[in-house]
């Protein structure tokens, strides 16, 4: 025994307890009744590092843990003081600084002082459970973990006993189903399972009990506590006893809510879109990757001659002439290997072939998805025969519509030839008087040049306004195609009237203008444009030729719309139109005594082709109102 080992006690203990302290394996340190430590044994020197100095008197608590010292000395009293076992764990320092687990137990140990007295000594022995210390703390943060995992999951967990009662439960799992804890765990699964899946549910949880499978996943319904349905997936296990610990069954709960919703709704759809294409009045016709036909709708039978069922299979090109089945199978080829497309998908006019042979007109859309890995291709083919005969019927219509309005505009010459002849006449006589005064100057020989240059401007000047009352009235009857330009209608308005002047003059009718400056521009034909101010014009004239008790007034008006187009109006004092407001756009409806009927039929179809409206109303007190109204030219100011 080293001089160390022996420590301070060795000239007051006996040998014989210094001896048996050596013989325990354990660390042990023999302390007095105080607690204060007489020697260790070489166990403790060895461990610790420390010399007998250094672990004499209290100084071997400087071993302990400093953060477990006040719990040991703690312990160490009340034991003291009661006479009660102590035994506690705290970590001991090891000779290179690390601290390792033990547990410290106290037992009293009676010997002999030098002259023969009973001495009570304490006896401290530190059992090392560092390893087993390690286990615990690793099981308890796994414990944590699963705990922190199990209550924080996104995904309902809970467990149930053989009597199907639940006695763990995560919060997403109360979430779920909206009751508490304390709530929850009064309750049995079939409580809170819906009554129509209660059945397969039973069956699966008995066979899990009767060992005839170890798990299931089964798609069901809860009740909530409010009562309403949430749709889950259980993937259920069952899992062994152990440890004293019964069997019980542990569920994972999915909240399959939104997909069960999503899968309703893509069933609606389906079904709808089932429904459309078994109704649709167009030939649907889907084909695979090699243009071959998988699927056509009952309305191909009408379109194309055949029954569904013989196109299956066959390629698509069966359902063109033959001048296209070669570009078709090109085309095609071509788009699967580089995505390029040689003709529009969506609404082009192509030849389809039916059954008997005939050629005809169709339009087709083409639509692709991927399904599975494959794509297919919906083509919508749709019959234009009836379409085409149209647009050649409305064609027709069009020319003989433009006919008629040329047809219009001559009569109407016709009606102002007076008019004209006056507008025509009144520069020519200019010219012929200026003229002859310049023959009566010549015969004087009297060329005084200042008097001679202003009789020639005022013949230049009076040509050029006849040249335009003529160019004007050539431009409004000649037969030429539509031109539209974006023009102010406040202009236009001034040319119609400055042809109407003279019937409003002989027809004693006043003239009231009012005009907004700065109207948006329209975009119009102005021959056409004219044409129908003209007419609005004239019968208004007319309409006031029998008024003999009051003054004939007309106003035109031009303002912006409450729509933001813009609108003209044109009024009169005269007889008005009565009930016949809308009959009068009826062709050859006429309330003239020599009127065809033809110029508000055809006034109001050259408004419409400008996308305006022309309608009429009352005006108060007397006569009528006839208004018009045409879209701002697009990028024009309001």
């Amino acid at each position: 025994m080293t001089a160390e080992a022996q420590g301070v006690g060795r000239s007051t203990e006996p040998i014989d307890l210094q001896a048996l302290v050596e013989t325990i394996p354990a660390l042990v340190v023999c302390a007095l009744a105080d607690g204060s430590a007489e020697f260790a044994n070489r166990a403790w020197h060895e461990y610790t590092g420390c010399s007998s100095p250094e672990l004499s008197g209290w100084g071997w608590h400087a071993t302990i843990h400093p953060d477990d010292l006040p719990n040991f000395i703690q312990e160490w009293t009340v034991a003291t003081a009661t006479g009660k076992p102590f035994e506690t764990e705290a970590r001991v320092r090891r000779a290179d600084g690390e601290y390792q687990w033990f547990a410290i137990r106290k037992a009293l140990a009676v010997s002999r002082d030098q002259v023969g007295e009973p001495s009570l000594r304490a006896l401290i022995a530190c059992e090392d459970i560092h390893e087993r210390k390690q286990v615990q703390e690793r099981l308890q943060q796994s414990e944590q973990r699963w705990q922190t995992a199990f209550e924080n999951s996104a995904i309902g967990i809970m467990m149930r006993d053989r009597a199907d009662r639940f006695f763990a439960a995560n919060r997403a799992f109360r979430d779920m189903l909206g009751y508490t804890e304390s709530e929850l765990y009064q309750l049995c699964q079939l409580d809170v399972t819906y009554e129509e899946d209660r059945d397969l549910n039973l069956d699966l949880i008995r066979e899990l009990w009767e060992g005839k499978r170890q798990h299931f996943q089964i798609e069901k319904r809860y009740r909530r506590k409010d009562g309403t349905l949430v749709w889950v997936r259980n993937n259920v296990t069952l899992v062994p006893g152990a440890g004293g610990v019964a069997f019980f069954l542990f569920t994972i709960v999915e909240d399959i809510t939104e997909r069960k919703k999503e899968e309703s709704e893509r069933r609606y759809i389906e079904q709808r879109y089932r429904v459309m294409v078994e109704t649709a009045s167009d030939a649907v016709v889907c084909i695979d990757e090699r243009g071959a036909i998988l699927l056509a709708n009952p309305a191909t039978t009408k379109v194309f001659g055949y029954d569904p069922a013989d196109l299956i299979g066959k390629p698509l090109t069966m359902l063109m002439p033959e001048y296209l089945r070669k570009l078709h199978e090109d085309g095609f080829r071509r788009y699967s290997a580089t995505g390029q497309r040689h003709i529009n998908w969506q609404g082009t006019e192509l030849t389809g072939l039916r059954k008997n042979g005939q050629e005809f007109p169709v339009e087709i859309s083409f639509g692709e998805l991927t399904a599975d890995g494959h794509r297919i291709f919906t083509g919508f083919v749709r019959d234009i025969s009836e379409r085409k005969q149209a647009e050649g019927l409305r064609a027709s219509l069009h020319a003989t519509q433009l006919e008629l309005a040329q047809v219009s505009r001559l009569t109407t010459m016709g009606e102002l030839a007076a008019s004209i002849a006056h507008e025509v006449n009144q520069p020519l006589t200019a010219v012929t008087n200026n003229a002859n005064a310049c023959l009566r100057l010549l015969a004087r020989r009297n060329l005084d040049p200042e008097v001679l240059r202003c009789a020639l401007e005022e013949i230049v000047a009076d040509g050029t306004r006849a040249s335009a009352v003529i160019a004007r009235i050539r431009a409004f009857i000649k037969k030429a195609p539509a031109e539209r330009k974006e023009l102010d209608i406040n202009d236009v308005i001034q040319e119609v009237l400055a042809l109407a002047r003279r019937e409003l003059s002989e027809n004693r009718v006043l003239l009231e203008l009012q005009l907004t400056n700065a109207l948006p521009l329209v975009l119009v034909d102005r021959v056409q444009l004219q044409q129908v101010l003209l007419n609005l014009i004239m019968n208004g004239i007319e309409a006031m030729a029998a008024v003999t008790d009051r003054r004939r007034m007309l106003w035109v008006q031009s303002q912006v719309g409450e729509a933001g187009d813009v609108l003209v109006a044109v009024l009169d004092s005269g007889t008005g139109v009565g009930s016949e407001s809308d009959r009068v756009f009826t062709p050859f409806f006429t309330t003239k005594a020599n009127g065809m009927g033809m110029g508000l039929p055809i006034s109001r179809s050259l408004i419409e082709g400008h996308g305006g409206r022309l309608w009429s109303s009352p005006n108060s007190p007397h006569g009528a109102i006839f208004s018009f109204t045409l879209p701002a030219a697009a990028g024009s100011p309001p």
